[in-house]
C-alpha cells in the first residue's frame, strides 16, 4: 500500500480534477494548472490530474518552478 495513490484522489481526479490534485499536492502550481486546464476543457484537465495523482514524480519539473 505504500506509494500507491489514494483511491479517493483518483476518483476525484476523474470527476472533479482539481479536487483530486488538491488532495495529493495541496494548493500550488500543479493545482492551478489543473484548475485552468479543467476550466478550458474538461478532458485535458482530467488527464493532467490523473497524471499528477498517479505519477507525482513526473510533476517535479512543474513543482520546482
Amino acid at each position: 500500500m505504500n506509494g500507491s495513490p489514494n483511491i479517493w484522489a483518483v476518483i476525484l481526479a476523474v470527476l472533479l480534477p482539481p479536487i483530486g490534485v488538491w488532495m495529493v499536492e495541496g494548493i500550488g502550481v500543479i493545482f492551478l494548472v489543473s484548475l485552468i486546464l479543467t476550466c478550458l476543457a474538461y478532458v485535458p484537465g482530467m488527464i493532467f490530474s490523473l497524471v499528477a495523482v498517479l505519477r507525482p514524480d513526473l510533476m517535479n519539473g512543474i513543482r520546482n518552478r
